[in-house]
């Protein structure tokens, strides 16, 4: 049993340790008044704590700095340490009053241990726990030595260091790397923090992440959780005015520069926005610690930020980043394959070169493929290594296709937007499921966040793949899931809660309709539980009750919080035909709004109003918002104007061509274009691509697009409808088959296989049903295949009364000519 011995001063005692080791498992310390023996010599019990301990944990005060017994631990446990019998010194600042920089604290130890303060008990017992849990696993020390392998970006180290040497300007309080995920933001910024001698070799920047819907109140929370605050009273702080709420995020910034601290945070469009802002209450936040010039937030920003911030804000420096030259991913490539082991002869290292685009992991993951599989099949399965730098989720995820232990854990985690191991193995069998976890870190399915790296989070390119991937399979551990949720709501007036834990389970409680009270919830748990009853749930007017329910707050809540709800509420609102929608619209700030009514028309049939407002909405943005270009491909599609619908398709799937939906709307529009070698050849690739892809939701849009291909390429009507009744057996529980079947039988004029169709789509969609104008189309046409033409034409006349431009009287000529067969 692997032991920890935690080293303190008597006065410490009360306040601070005896809380620490409360939430600590009875058989992993050694703690004096719980396991020293009475009547025993303190130095011999200290000498036989020391000697059963794997890990010493020192809590550093200004009492425990001059406290005979700790200094005499504290050396006994370092000659542990250089003898290799003790396997780790984990020292945390508990004294708001020291630092690392003391002097007291002895030299090895600032040199060579990163040394933070930690000013809550249960903050600390967490870390204590995680450290635990990685000595017993001991996989941690690898996984740190290939994290710090740092090649190239010379240009953008140079840079940064002429800033922050630029004495004729003051230091910047924020340094901003921004790019794509996974193209080596935050290595970036440690390694220029490193090489500006800002920190110690050794130090690691305790690392937040803030996801699109955080604010203020998430700021401050995951800021606090790294232990720099010990006041347990935030949650009701945090219930006061926006002013409130600011001058606490002051005073948290205030305090990390006291601690001559740096935040790495993970920005994901929160404190650098879509169109390149600051957002406000960072910016004061920044200028309220802008005296110090001490360098506090590093970000690596999804977003890129204005090019004039540089030049006039000295408070910040930003500098974007791009793609690996060549030099640096060869230099990269050969770090990696020294680090493995391997021997690979410049020939072979050329070769694979070639296939690499510039990202980080797609060199280690190459370096992989040569371990794992050896040079010649490496070689020859290739393909791969290019698809990773283009998709580098499904590429990911294909290697757990059909093993349902693994993805259900996957699964389990993507239900979080982090997690301690504390409450992952509440949830799961721990001697189970740590390997495997141990095998997704590896395989950068997850990644280590937090001061300490004591939480886990799925990455969040993995995450948005799983799930537009799912129709919703269950992960086999909704009741665990259930039991956490009923323990923590028995327990969450406990000011030392688990940040990640709260964020999930304040989250549930909301969808539940009880527990927490709502000033205790923050304003993103209801906002990421609004868009979770609106993307998962669909259940739009639990939605809409609990957008009103928050909005009764909207004084309390910065701007940018209170418009991402309303937006939501919209669409709700849209999605149920509720004519609220464009009263409460009128609130929404352009350009969401005017994308909102095109939202609002398309579902209600409308497509010339949707696609004005859509438009409007694209010379708004000035850019190509992909959200704005999928609305206009279906508001086209479903007015039966494929060729205006083809471009905009074939530029969403080449721009995300993992992304499901892209691919089935290229495929509709590019099936029906002339049948040539180019185009099948185009059409075979979309399904090679989506034959790679083991969900259900990629395999149903597969089997359509096969029965297609066999109908409209090689006229097999057999072939094809055997294919989609097959199709429609499997995936029982969605329409889309049927709706494939209804498209084929209509191609060749199989007035039979339509009726079965439309007879069963008439049982399951209803009129605000997204496919109910596509089932509308397939009625009438089976109306007039059976003679009742002026019946199927009144039908269109009255559901699709929008349709764009000659739409509507294409479609009625077509059901005269039907007719008339």
């Amino acid at each position: 049993m692997i032991k920890c011995f935690l080293s303190h001063s008597s006065h410490d005692k009360k306040h601070y340790v005896r809380e620490v080791a409360r939430r600590m498992k009875k058989e992993v310390k050694v703690f004096d008044e719980e396991t020293f023996e009475e009547g025993m010599s303190p130095i011999e019990e200290i000498i036989k704590g020391l000697d059963e301990s794997s890990l010493f944990v020192l809590f550093i005060s200004e009492q425990a700095l001059e406290t005979p017994w700790v200094k005499l631990e504290l050396e006994k446990a370092k000659s542990l340490l250089d003898e290799e019998k003790l396997a780790r010194i984990y020292p945390i600042i508990i004294d708001p009053n020291i630092t690392y920089a003391d002097a007291r604290i002895p030299d090895w130890m600032r040199a060579d241990l990163n040394i933070q303060p930690i000013l809550k008990p249960s903050v600390a017992a967490r870390r204590i726990n995680t450290r635990l849990t990685e000595l017993s696993w001991a996989f941690h020390p690898r996984l740190k030595e290939r994290q710090q392998i740092f090649v190239g970006r010379n240009e953008q180290i140079k840079e940064i260091e002429e800033r922050l040497d630029d004495f004729s300007k003051k230091t910047p309080v924020v340094l901003i790397s921004s790019g794509l995920p996974s193209i080596g933001r935050k290595s970036l910024l440690q390694h220029a923090l490193r090489k500006s001698n800002l920190v110690r070799e050794s130090y690691e920047c305790p690392i937040i992440s803030l996801s699109p819907l955080d604010g203020i109140e998430d700021f401050i929370l995951k800021i606090c959780d790294l232990g720099f605050i010990g006041d347990g009273d935030i949650l009701q702080r945090l219930n006061g005015s926006f002013a409130e709420k600011l001058a606490l995020a002051k005073e948290v910034a205030s305090q990390i520069v006291f601690e001559k601290e740096r935040i790495l945070i993970e920005d994901r469009g929160v404190l650098f926005q879509g169109n390149g802002d600051v957002v406000d209450w960072f910016e004061e936040v920044v200028q309220s610690i802008s005296p110090t010039e001490h360098l506090t937030f590093v970000v690596a920003s999804q977003f890129r930020s204005k090019a004039s911030l540089n030049r006039l804000n000295p408070m910040f420096y930003s500098i974007p980043l791009g793609e690996m030259t060549p030099a640096e991913r060869n230099g990269l490539l050969t770090r990696y394959a020294k680090f493995e082991g391997l021997e690979i002869s410049k020939a072979e290292y050329g070769f694979f070169s070639d296939l690499l685009t510039g990202y980080p992991e797609q060199v280690l993951y190459a370096i992989h493929q040569i371990r794992d599989l050896g040079l010649f099949k490496a070689k020859k399965e290739s393909h791969l290594i290019q698809q990773y730098g283009a998709d580098k989720a499904k590429v990911v995820m294909d290697e757990f296709v059909g093993d349902e232990v693994i993805l259900n854990f996957i699964y389990l985690l993507c239900k979080f937007e982090f997690i301690s191991y504390d409450v992952l193995f509440d949830i799961a069998d721990e001697s189970v499921y740590f390997p495997i976890l141990e095998r997704l870190i590896s395989s950068s399915v997850c990644e280590r966040m937090g001061a300490a790296a004591e939480y886990l989070r799925v990455n969040e390119v993995i995450r948005d793949y799983v799930s537009r991937s799912r129709f919703g399979t269950l992960t086999g551990f909704e009741s665990k899931i259930k039991e956490h949720i009923s323990s923590f709501l028995e327990r969450y007036e406990d000011d030392n809660y688990d940040i990640s834990d709260y964020i999930f389970s304040a989250q549930e409680s909301l969808r539940q309709g009880s527990g927490i009270p709502d000033d205790l919830i923050i304003p993103s748990a209801f906002v990421k539980t609004i868009k979770k009853l609106y993307d998962e749930d669909r259940n739009y007017q639990e939605a809409i009750l609990l957008a009103d329910r928050v909005l009764q707050r909207e004084r309390y809540m910065h701007s940018n919080t209170v418009n991402h709800i309303r937006f939501i509420k919209c669409q709700c609102l849209a999605r149920t035909r509720n004519s609220n929608f464009f009263s409460e619209v009128r609130s929404v700030p352009e350009p969401d709004r005017s994308f909102l009514h095109g939202f609002y028309y398309r579902l209600a049939g409308d497509y010339v109003k949707a696609e004005e407002s859509l438009t409007r909405t694209l010379n708004q943005k000035g850019r190509r918002d992909p959200r704005v270009v999928g609305e206009l491909v279906l508001v086209y599609m479903q007015s039966d104007e494929y060729d205006l619908a083809f471009d905009l398709s074939r530029e969403q799937y080449r721009g995300r061509p993992g992304n499901l939906i892209n691919a089935n709307n290229y495929f509709a529009c590019l099936i029906i274009k002339e049948h040539t070698a180019e185009n099948r050849a185009e059409l075979e690739n979309i399904m090679s691509r989506l034959g790679f892809d083991g969900s259900d939701r990629a395999q149903e849009i597969l089997s359509s697009a096969r029965a297609r291909m066999l109908a409209y390429y090689d006229g097999d009507e057999v072939g094809s409808m055997d294919l989609i009744e097959e199709s429609i057996h499997r995936f029982s529980n969605i329409d889309y088959p049927i709706l494939t079947k209804a498209e084929l039988a209509v191609h060749f004029r199989n007035k039979t296989k339509l009726k079965e169709a439309v007879d069963r789509l008439e049982k399951s969609i209803g009129r605000n049903a997204q496919t109910y104008r596509t089932f509308v189309r397939f009625k009438a046409t089976l109306l007039a295949m059976e003679g009742n033409v002026s019946q199927a034409k009144t039908l269109v006349n009255k559901e699709l009364k929008g349709l764009i431009g000659t739409s509507l009287q294409r479609l009625n000529e077509r059901l005269e000519y039907i007719g008339s067969k």
